[in-house]
């Protein structure tokens, strides 16, 4: 994850995001076990990712994205009804 998730919290709902998680990268891309241990066998923070690379417009523009996307799925299952 590069951002992305943080980006969309960000957006959404900034008052949800402590001070200072943007600086909390932490690396941990070999996650076999991540349903069996959860994320504290990977991350003391609870961070996995990196969140300094998310911003507020990055979240905006995932989220228009989407949108515009299920719309267009959702006009085309209209037309074939």
């Amino acid at each position: 994850m590069y951002g992305h998730a943080f980006s969309l919290l960000l957006h959404g709902a900034p008052e949800l995001v402590r001070e200072g998680v943007e600086y909390g990268d932490h690396s941990a891309p070999d996650r076999p076990h991540l349903l069996t241990v959860g994320m504290a066998g990977y991350t003391g923070n609870g961070i996995i990712g990196q969140p300094s690379l998310g911003t507020p417009a990055k979240g905006k523009a995932i989220l228009d994205s989407l949108s515009r996307s299920a719309a267009a799925h959702l006009a085309l299952l209209e037309e074939t009804r």
